[in-house]
């Protein structure tokens, strides 16, 4: 039997993620099932970038997610059961969705991937404190151990209890399919505050507003389908919290100004923002990876004012409720679900 602990820390220090796939190609596993807490839209996307589409056309995936607290995004959920060959359940899932909070009758704290190839009897398995989230995933510094077995008895011995009652959840579980929209409708409106529809107007004094925020939502594969992106788009008059006053019939692919951003690594990045195709205020964003922030799908990006710059920081949702939830000013909602606004 092969176990390894590994402890997220320098840049080629294993991560939670990178065991995952190493495993699975020791195993040659073609079956897959995961456990976990809860899941965010940056950890799929991040899970799909680094297992790739090989993963989902060969290997039958079942997972079961948590949503409890509603810390669980429903879009992360979405696009794992999107996904060739996967199955997703919901740990007591039609309990949960009916409570006040999402508050569990049990916590479901499971972090567990196992793997296995029944033909060669191969099986595998990572646990740790990493959870479905890009930081749980390879940012963060979490903890872990992963063990592989080639040993039919072996296995039997030191896994088979695991694997069974990992499975017994499963069967247990609730199909996500017969919550989903449900947990959907009263995880958006849990999160809301005085929500308005439509652009920004011109009423709030912007030059006082010292920290904004927008949910970056699903970030277009710019830079290759196997690199998270760093292009996005704001609703049409989000400039104006970073000091600009463009005209209203500015045309098309013009140039409103030019944003200098802080990030928590490397040096300050100064890029352009313009006005897309679309309407939209369109910004390429400080490289993710270099930067300190992994990916950007699903993060919450806030911008804090500087004298001549803004600092920038990408949050996971349920970070970004405990750290500002309380501090949130007239909450918006764009036309594909995205909120944004400021803090005071």
């Amino acid at each position: 039997m092969d176990l390894k602990t590994f402890l997220h820390g320098d840049v080629d220090a294993p991560t939670t993620i990178s065991e995952i796939s190493r495993i699975h190609q020791q195993v040659e596993s073609n079956e897959f099932l995961g456990l976990y807490a809860y899941a965010t839209q940056s950890g799929a996307v991040l899970f799909d970038l680094e297992l790739s589409r090989d993963f989902w056309e060969a290997t039958p995936s079942k997972w079961v997610f948590g949503i409890d607290y509603g810390r669980t995004q429903p879009q992360a959920l979405r696009l794992i059961a999107s996904k060739m060959n996967a199955e997703v359940r919901i740990y007591d899932g039609a309990w949960v969705v009916s409570q006040s909070g999402f508050i569990p009758r049990r916590d479901f704290h499971a972090k567990i991937a196992i793997l296995k190839n029944q033909e060669n009897n191969f099986s595998g398995m990572v646990v740790g404190s990493g959870n479905f989230s890009s930081n749980g995933l390879r940012k963060s510094i979490e903890a872990g151990a992963s063990i592989c077995s080639k040993d039919g008895e072996e296995c039997n011995l030191a896994l088979q209890p695991t694997l069974l009652l990992a499975n017994r959840i499963w069967e247990q579980a609730t199909p996500v399919n017969e919550i989903l929209d449900a947990y959907e409708e009263r995880w958006s409106a849990s999160f809301s505050r005085s929500v308005e529809n439509g652009q920004l107007g011109g009423y709030l004094d912007y030059t006082e507003i010292k920290m904004f925020w927008i949910e970056a939502g699903y970030v277009t594969k710019n830079r290759g389908s196997n690199r998270p992106g760093n292009q996005i788009d704001f609703p049409k008059g989000m400039s104006r919290y970073f000091g600009f006053n463009p005209p209203e019939k500015l045309a098309a692919k013009a140039v409103i100004g030019k944003i200098t951003f802080e990030t928590p690594v490397g040096e300050h990045v100064s890029n352009n923002l313009r006005l897309g195709n679309n309407m939209m205020e369109k910004i390429s964003l400080p490289i993710p990876e270099r930067h300190g922030f992994d990916i950007y799908d699903g993060k919450i990006l806030v911008f804090e004012r500087a004298v001549d710059r803004f600092f920038m920081r990408a949050l996971e949702a349920d970070d970004f409720e405990t750290a500002f939830g309380d501090r949130l000013a007239e909450v918006r909602v764009m036309g594909s679900g995205r909120r944004y606004g400021h803090i005071f």
